[in-house]
């Protein structure tokens, strides 16, 4: 399967520090947590960069990466062609 979705991944810079990635999809601050999932049985994945780097973060849900993108979703990313 080949993405043609120009939204996935999500790529971004981000400086050294621990993260939440929404996965409810109620957040105004996405691709990140806001706590928009509280009283529901979701809840956001940590992830933690340890430089200044830019990742990429998966949009399709296809990844067993969490958070990131592995390409499951047909999409060629940097360094994984």
């Amino acid at each position: 399967m080949k993405n043609d979705n120009a939204g996935m991944p999500i790529g971004i810079t981000l400086e050294p520090g621990t993260y939440y990635r929404c996965k409810c999809g109620k957040s105004q601050n996405q691709p990140f947590c806001d706590e928009s999932h509280s009283g529901s049985e979701s809840s956001p994945v940590e992830f933690k960069v340890k430089r200044r780097q830019k990742v990429f973060l998966c949009a399709c849900g296809l990844t067993g990466d969490d958070p990131y993108c592995d390409g499951s979703c047909g999409v060629s990313l940097p360094g994984r062609e």
